[in-house]
């Protein structure tokens, strides 16, 4: 199997797992989520959602359905990895571990229905889909460099200040989580669980963790100049800056605003692609071989000249050119003792 093959699913795999990520939260926005009451079913006796369910069982069904896409290309990934031309254990082991990753997010999904969409599994559903893009951009970047060992780029105060900014940006996930269990938007409006913590100490909470991670997001673009960081960190950090300033403008408004359906999906989406921009700063701090040249094509055969004509014998017929005699005789002149 071509790695040009496999570069592309995992292309495909970044996409459509950040993608499922914004559709649950469309789901949970709209009061979709027991669209369809039972799982797997949609229903008793039905996978497909029913008229009765309305356009909820509608939104929830097409979900399900984008899942079991992501999950055929899931599934193809650790096949792939294991037919390509140069096995390496690296891309085996994160392909399977993303095919595992997603059957466990299978089984919460199946919980989260089951138990009525209780917020700690709301939270884990997407906490662990934060885990499986972890998962699928390191391989995404693997998969476009050769084998061998990596070596640190950058310094190593760099190094550790990547590491602190994805660190607080997981905490500003977590964080999210919580003040999504505790506002008002559960899933569905008859069955609303929610944490019971007092909503303005839980997003004042979720601001001030949003707020360091911003002043990490300014140090890390200055680091990343000042300190020598990769190109690659250097255009990642652009994009987390944007993104950055985008959804500390969306979180403040909707908070002032009663939280708006529309900002909360605008607010999910940007915290996938602020996580996704962390993590390409933090993978940047290594270089790693470039990916290995494949091998050339096999020279298409001489065709044979008609029956009947004469053929001029060149070099590769009639044995060695003057030329090429020539060369050796300069070569064994070359050779013979002083």
């Amino acid at each position: 199997m071509s790695p040009v093959v496999f570069q592309r699913l995992t292309r495909v795999s970044v996409v459509l797992l950040a993608l499922i990520v914004v559709t649950g939260g469309a789901v949970r926005l709209t009061g979709s989520g027991l669209g369809c009451p039972t799982w797997p079913r949609c229903g008793e006796d039905s996978f497909v959602t029913q008229s009765e369910y309305s356009v909820h069982g509608w939104i929830e069904f097409g979900n399900r359905l984008l899942t079991t896409a992501v999950g055929a290309v899931m599934l193809l990934l650790p096949l792939v990895s294991l037919r390509l031309r140069e096995r390496r254990s690296d891309l085996v082991l994160l392909a399977f571990g993303l095919w595992l990753g997603f059957l466990g997010q299978v089984v919460l999904g199946g919980l989260t229905v089951l138990f009525k969409l209780h917020p700690a599994l709301v939270a884990g559903h997407f906490l662990l889909s934060m885990l499986l893009l972890l998962d699928v951009v390191a391989l995404d970047r693997r998969a476009r460099c050769g084998p061998g060992p990596a070596r640190p780029a950058g310094g190593r105060e760099l190094r550790w200040l990547a590491r602190l900014l994805v660190g607080v940006a997981g905490a500003v996930l977590v964080l999210g989580t919580v003040v999504t269990g505790t506002g008002p938007h559960s899933g569905d409006s008859t069955e609303a669980k929610r944490f019971g913590f007092d909503i303005t100490n839980v997003a004042q909470l979720h601001a001030d963790a949003a707020m360091l991670l911003v002043g990490l997001v300014i140090a890390t673009v200055l680091a990343v100049r000042a300190g020598g960081g990769p190109r690659e960190a250097v255009r990642a950090s652009n994009a987390l800056a944007a993104i950055a300033a985008a959804q500390a403008g969306v979180g403040f408004v909707q908070y002032f605003t009663g939280i708006p359906v529309a900002l909360v999906e605008l607010h999910i989406a940007g915290a996938t692609a602020l996580w996704i921009a962390a993590l390409h700063i933090w993978l940047a701090m290594v270089n790693r071989p470039a990916p290995v040249d494949l091998p050339a094509s096999p020279p298409a055969p001489r065709r044979s000249p008609p029956t009947g004509h004469p053929t001029i014998a060149g070099p590769s017929t009639a044995g060695p050119s003057i030329a090429d005699a020539a060369g050796t005789a300069e070569q064994h002149r070359s050779k013979a003792p002083l």
